[in-house]
C-alpha cells in the first residue's frame, strides 16, 4: 500500500499543507489572510438584475465582485461522475421552477471562486460537507459514493443514510464512511444538522450576509484528505494541533492517534523535503527521470501542456521511446495537475504514435493515474491533429496562479521588447521631439541594464543625437523604469 502523509506548516502569516505519497509532494495547499477562498460559504443574496439570454442571475453577497447564479443548473447532474444516486431522485425544487425578481433574497452557495475577470458562481442547491457525509439541505438524494466498489458495503450505507436521513433534506455518503461506525456517521449528521439550524436562527441581518462560513484549510484537509490510507499527520503548532485533536474527538476520535505534535527544531518542510520540491511549483519546464520533459504553459482559454522526449534515449526504436515517454509524462502530467491544482481545458501535444493500440493503453494508463485526484474529469481522447484533450474541474484559482502575480514589466506578456528595438523607439522619440528641445540640456533616464547596453554598443549613436540636435545629453540608470522604456527629461 502507498505511504501517504500530511504534513502541515503554520506561521503567523500563512498556514501550508503538504499531502505525501511515498514522500513526494501531490497536493499542496496554503491559506492566507488575504487571499482565503469563498467556495462552500453559503449567503443571503440580492438579485441585482436577471440576463434572460444567459438563463442566469447577477446577485449581490456582499463582496467586490457579484455572484453568478445559472437558474437552470442542477448540481447533482455534476455529482454523476463521482456518486451514484440510487432512489429518491425527488428534489425540493428544480431551478427553472424558480421565479427570481430584481431586489428578492435568494440563498446560494458558492460553488467556484473569482477567476480573472469574473465573479464566483454561485448554486441555489445547499449541501454542508462532513467527513462522512454531505447534508443536502434543499434536496431529498440519497446517494453512495462510487468510489466505495464493494456492492454489499454500498447497500449497507444507503439502508443507513435512509434511516438517519434528516426529515426534507438529503444525505451523500462519502468514502470515508465506508471505514466508519455507524454511530459516527449517525453523530456527524446530526451535527450538521443542528449547526445549520442554529445559523438560519442566528443570522438575521438582511441580503447580503453570510449564512455558512466553510471551516478554514485547516479542518477542511482533516475534513477531507485525513482519512484510513493516511499513515500520520505531523503539524508543528501546539494550538493547531489541539484544534485538529478537539475537532477529530467531536466526528472521529479513533483517528487522533495518527496526529502527531512536531517540535524538532529543524523547520517540518525542510524536515519532509518539502521546501525543495515547492521550488519547482512555479516552473515551466518540468524534467522526467528517463531526460525527457513536459512543458506546461497557462493561457485565458486553456492551458497547455508539450512533451519532449529531451536527453532520453533508452529505447533505441521510436515507437517504443514514444511510448515510454508518454506514459511517463502522463504520469508527471497526473501529479502536477493535482499539486498546482490547475482546471479547464486542458490540450497536452504527446509524441506522436503509429499504432492505434498503443494509443489506447496511453489512455487506459492516463485514467488509471488520474483515479486518486478528487477532481472531476471529462476525456475527450485524442484529436485528429495528435492533441490529447480533457477538462479538469476547476473551482478555484490554480496554486500557481495564487502564489503569483502579473510582471510588472511585461504585464503577463513573458517577454519584453529587446534593447534594439527600444533604441529604435529612443531615435524615433528624438525624430519627433527633438527640435522643440534644440540646444538644452537633457537626461536619457532608462533601465540600468539598457543604459549600460547604450554606453558601451551605442556611444556613438547617442554622440549623432547631441550633435544633431545641439544637445547636453546625458544618460542615467533609473531602477524605476521598466525594460524596454525611457524616458527624456529636460534638465
Amino acid at each position: 500500500m502507498t505511504k501517504k502523509d500530511i504534513v502541515i506548516n503554520v506561521s503567523n502569516v500563512e498556514t501550508r499543507i503538504a499531502f505525501l505519497e511515498e514522500g513526494k509532494l501531490y497536493e499542496y495547499y496554503f491559506e492566507q489572510p488575504a487571499q482565503s477562498s469563498l467556495v462552500g460559504n453559503v449567503y443571503r443574496a440580492k438579485v441585482l438584475n436577471l440576463i434572460s439570454g444567459l438563463k442566469a442571475a447577477f446577485v449581490n453577497i456582499g463582496y467586490e465582485r457579484n455572484g453568478f447564479l445559472p437558474l437552470n443548473e442542477i448540481p447533482f447532474e455534476e455529482f454523476s461522475d463521482i456518486f451514484e444516486s440510487e432512489v429518491e431522485v425527488e428534489h425540493g425544487y428544480r431551478p427553472e421552477e424558480i421565479k427570481l425578481r430584481k431586489d428578492q433574497e435568494t440563498l446560494v452557495q458558492v460553488t467556484k471562486d473569482s477567476y480573472g475577470v469574473k465573479g464566483p458562481r454561485m448554486t441555489s442547491y445547499i449541501s454542508i460537507p462532513g467527513r462522512y457525509v454531505v447534508l443536502l439541505i434543499n434536496a431529498k438524494n440519497i446517494g453512495v459514493s462510487r468510489k466505495i466498489r464493494n456492492r454489499r458495503e454500498r447497500e449497507d450505507l444507503f439502508k443507513i443514510g435512509k434511516k438517519i436521513k434528516p426529515q426534507g433534506m438529503g444525505l451523500i455518503i462519502r468514502t470515508a464512511a465506508a471505514r466508519a461506525h455507524h454511530d459516527e456517521i449517525k453523530r456527524e449528521v446530526e451535527y450538521l444538522t443542528k449547526n445549520w439550524q442554529q445559523n438560519l436562527r442566528t443570522i438575521k441581518d438582511p441580503a447580503p450576509a453570510l449564512i455558512y462560513r466553510e471551516p478554514d484549510t485547516l479542518i477542511k484537509t482533516v475534513r477531507d484528505l485525513f482519512n484510513n490510507e493516511v499513515r500520520n499527520l505531523y503539524i508543528d503548532s501546539d494550538p493547531s494541533y489541539r484544534k485538529i485533536i478537539n475537532y477529530l474527538g467531536v466526528v472521529s476520535p479513533r483517528m487522533r492517534s495518527r496526529v502527531k505534535l512536531d517540535s524538532d527544531p529543524l523547520p517540518i518542510f525542510q524536515k519532509f523535503n518539502i521546501e525543495e520540491q515547492l521550488k519547482e511549483l512555479q516552473d515551466r519546464r518540468v524534467w522526467l527521470k528517463s531526460g525527457g520533459y513536459i512543458v506546461i504553459d497557462h493561457t485565458e482559454a486553456l492551458v497547455s501542456i508539450d512533451v519532449n522526449t529531451g536527453k532520453s534515449s533508452k529505447e533505441k526504436q521510436a515507437e517504443k521511446l514514444a511510448l515510454s515517454t508518454n506514459i511517463e509524462a502522463l504520469t508527471e502530467i497526473a501529479r502536477q495537475l493535482r499539486l498546482r491544482d490547475i482546471g479547464g481545458l486542458v490540450v497536452v501535444d504527446l509524441i506522436d504514435l503509429e499504432r492505434r493500440e498503443n494509443i489506447n493503453r496511453m489512455l487506459r494508463e492516463f485514467r488509471t493515474l488520474i483515479r486518486d485526484d478528487r477532481a472531476r474529469y471529462r476525456i475527450g481522447g485524442m484529436s485528429d491533429f495528435g492533441l490529447f484533450l480533457f477538462t479538469r474541474e476547476r473551482s478555484r484559482a490554480s496554486v500557481t496562479h495564487t502564489l503569483s502575480e502579473v510582471c510588472p514589466v511585461c504585464k503577463g506578456k513573458g517577454r519584453i521588447t529587446n534593447r534594439q528595438s527600444t533604441l529604435g523607439h529612443l531615435e524615433r522619440w528624438f525624430a519627433n521631439n527633438g527640435t522643440s528641445i534644440r540646444g538644452k540640456m537633457v537626461e536619457v533616464r532608462t533601465s540600468p541594464r539598457f543604459a549600460d547596453f547604450l554606453s558601451l554598443h551605442h556611444a556613438e549613436t547617442l554622440s549623432k543625437l547631441s550633435k544633431e540636435y545641439s544637445l547636453i545629453l546625458r544618460l542615467k540608470g533609473d531602477y524605476s523604469i521598466n525594460e524596454g522604456d525611457f524616458k527624456v527629461v529636460v534638465v
